[in-house]
This record gives structure tokens, sequence and C-alpha cells, in this order.
């Protein structure tokens, strides 16, 4: 791979072989060796001496999935060692080639037409019907690359032509394997046998179906938005003046409806009115952000919610991630981003079942942080009631109200707030006992289940 009158070969192949230089050895002996073919109906390209795909616990022989990885990844595992793509590379090389690839294109500027984001998707094993001209249709097995809203990027061993109609299945979150028609629009010969190939759906997809992502660092699915494309209503509810201001600069040039409001008393009034979106402050005064999306969540309320903040520490990243939103807007407002949030949901036309379903993807571990919080706030409340330290006894009571609504126990939710009320009030300790021993209860049993 080291030509003497041309100097050291740098392509990514060369690269994972062990240096710059290369040499016969590694993923260079795999593929750089080998040149494409041109042929209609794209073969295997299988390279022999490969080593063996990684073996995945935990998954039925032969079937590939994905499930969630931080940073908005899908991840595939599978356990078969018959699985090939037509690479011929297993999951450590297969990564090691995307890390290459990232790096190549690393200062490469994204197109101002692009559309859709690409997002990081890694499997290896992506099955792929392509349709020749006769009808007839080749199964392959094709590394991906990264998936967008409008289509896929997949590694292949050999030259596809552009105009090649092609069946893409992918895992749901459901468990489903769905098929997603399209045709092939891009290649690009990345060096060896390795070809990139661009394949557009024939119908644009929620990525969310297929990418479980960390919502507190998620990255919008629309790449380039026009403000003048978007319409209708939206509610942006917060109590800092400088983000109502970036909002009204940042909106100036849309044709959207939408009403600046503060506290969460102000938005239960407001959202009789149905709006296309809701914009929620992470803090509403007496109450927070995510508390009242779980609130508007169980009153029915289906439409995008968006939640407004830094979510700097772990507590609060964990009841992002459960209330039942589907974005975070860090601050300060950044006018591309907020317009690119805005067209994910206002452009998409996804159904609004698909998303809820999506939103329902919380992972256990999250959950059991936050019900070891409630135990905790419990033990707090305990030794407040002693000293009779009423001031403390109200804000501890706030918070054991947000936590237990989020982990979906509204019967303490409600007596912690009842609670708090009464603390506030400076009630009698004897009238308080009961409800007292009911919320240190429920606290204890959120502790018992997480255990």
């Amino acid at each position: 791979m080291c030509d003497p009158a041309r100097g050291p070969d740098r392509r990514p192949w060369a690269l994972l072989a062990g240096g710059a230089g290369g040499g016969p050895c590694g993923l260079v002996a795999m593929v750089g060796r080998q040149r494409p073919r041109n042929r209609r109906l794209a073969g295997s390209g299988r390279c022999g001496g490969l080593p063996r795909p990684m073996k995945f616990r935990g998954f039925c022989r032969g079937r590939t999935r994905s499930v969630g990885l931080e940073g908005g990844r899908g991840v595939a595992s599978n356990d078969s060692i018959e699985s090939r793509n037509t690479l011929g590379l297993g999951q450590p090389a297969y990564e090691r080639l995307l890390e290459k690839l990232d790096e190549e294109n690393e200062h490469a500027q994204a197109s101002a037409k692009r559309k859709f984001t690409r997002l990081a998707y890694l499997d290896p094993f992506v099955r792929v019907s392509v349709e020749g001209d006769s009808g007839a249709k080749k199964d392959l097995v094709l590394a991906c690359r990264n998936l967008s809203q409008g289509g896929i990027g997949l590694l292949h061993s050999a030259f596809m032509y552009p105009g090649t109609t092609v069946t893409v299945y992918l895992p749901r979150y459901d468990g489903k394997t769905v098929g997603l028609r399209g045709k092939v629009v891009r290649i690009e010969h990345r060096g060896g046998i390795v070809h990139e190939v661009g394949v557009r759906f024939d119908r644009e997809i929620n990525p969310k179906e297929f990418i479980t992502q960390d919502i507190t660092d998620a990255v919008p699915s629309v790449e380039n938005v026009k403000p003048e494309v978007l319409k209708g209503t939206v509610i942006f509810a917060t109590e800092d003046d400088q983000t109502k201001a970036a909002v009204r600069e940042h909106l100036l040039e849309t044709s959207l409806k939408f009403k600046l409001i503060s506290g969460a008393e102000a938005v239960l009034a407001e959202i009789e009115e149905k709006p296309d979106m809701l914009f929620l402050d992470l803090d509403l005064g007496s109450m927070s952000g995510p508390e009242l999306t779980k609130k508007l969540r169980l009153k029915g309320v289906s439409c995008p919610i968006v939640l407004m903040g830094n979510a700097d520490q772990e507590l609060s990243r964990s009841m992002v991630k459960v209330c039942g939103a589907d974005a975070l807007l860090h601050h300060p407002i950044e006018g591309d981003r907020l317009l690119r949030v805005l067209g994910e949901y206002l452009l998409s036309g996804w159904d609004p079942s698909s998303l809820d379903k999506t939103r329902q993807r919380v992972d256990r571990a999250t959950l059991v942080s936050l019900c070891f919080e409630l135990n905790k706030l419990g033990v707090v409340m305990d030794q407040q009631v002693r000293v009779k330290d009423y001031v403390a006894l109200f804000a501890t009571c706030q918070k054991i109200r947000g936590l237990s609504m989020l982990v979906g126990m509204s019967g303490v939710s409600g007596m912690a707030e009842r609670l708090g009320e009464m603390a506030a009030n400076n009630a009698d300790p004897a009238q308080m006992e009961e409800l007292i021993e009911q919320v240190r209860l429920g606290c204890a049993a959120a502790g018992r289940a997480a255990a």
C-alpha cells in the first residue's frame, strides 16, 4: 500500500492497518487489494481471511436489532457467527472504519441544500433487498453509515448504479422489522473495495422509531429550515425576559402564531386552545417544566413539548428524560437551533401516536435513580418534621410532589402537595401527622422498588 513514488497511502484503510505507511496487514490486506466490479446487481464482494464478527449475548441467533446508546447512536447487536456484510467486517473493524471515515470528513462542510441531519446509526449487518431490471431481487447484508429522516447511508463492497431500487430492513422500537423502500441516489468510492451508497427513501421516516436518543443531547433531524415555511400555533412559557426577547427576534420572519406566557397556571389555561407545539422552561416558578409536562401528558395532551434550559445536574437530566418531553433546547436560545426544532415537528407530519410511543421508551436506570432520590427526600422530610422546620419542609414537599409524579406515583404527589400547603400555613403538627406518614411510606416504597 506504500508506493515509493507516491508516498504513503493515507486513506482510512491504510491508517487502519497500523500507520500512515500501512503495509499488507490488517484491513488493508482485507479490502485494499481488491478492486470494485461494475455490475447492475451488486454481488456480495466477500473477502477471505476476515475476522468473524464479535458475538453479542442476549439476542436471537441471526437477528439484528437496535438498542439505545448515549449520543443518539443506533446500535445493532448480533450473536450469529454466520452473519457477514459484503465488506466482511465484524463489529470491531467496522467501528474502526467508521472512525476513520469520520476523521476524513471532519473538516468537510455539509451542503447548504441538505434538508435532513445524518444521524449516526451503528449497524454492521443491515439487510438490503436489491431489485434488478428484470424484477429479480437479491438480498445483501450491508454495513450502515448513517440514517436520516429522508434516507440511509450504507457501505458496500461493489459499485451500485444510481436509480437502483432497494428495500432496507430496519428494526423498530417495538421489535418489528420494517421494510423501507427507496432508490440509490449517490455512490462514492472511498478506497479499496469500499463504496458509500446513499439511498433516498420513497417516504420520510421518523428516525426516533429506529434510534433511541438521549433527549438532553439529541440532534434535530432537520438541518436547514427556512423561517417563512414555518406555520402553526406555538406557546412559549418562560419566566426569563431574555428568553422571551430571543424568541421574538428569531421568529420575526416566520409565519407562526406564537404566544409568550409565564407560569404553569397560564399553560394549563392556554392548552385548551390546542396549540401545535409547546415550549416550557425547566423552571416555571410554582412547578418545574418536567413536572408540568408529565401532568399535561396525563391529561391527554399529545402535541410536541420542548423543554428550555440547561439540565446541568444528573437529577435534572433524569427528570427531563422521563417526563414525556420531545426535546431539550439549551440556553441561550440560538436562532438556527430553534428553527430546526420547530421544523422537525411542524414540517414532518408525523403521526402523534408514533411520537407518543417513542416517548414511552425510558431506561430502567433513569427511573431507578429517581426512585432512590425520592427515598432520600423521604428521610430528609422526616428530619425536618422532627425539628419543625416548616419552611424547609415546604420546599422538600415540592420536590417530592414533582419526582413522585414523574415516576408514576400520582397519589403520593397529591399528598405531598397538600402537606406542603399545610406546612406553608404552619398547620398544627397533629393535623399533618397522618399525611406525613403516608408520604413517608410512599417515598420508602419508591426506594424498595429501586433496590
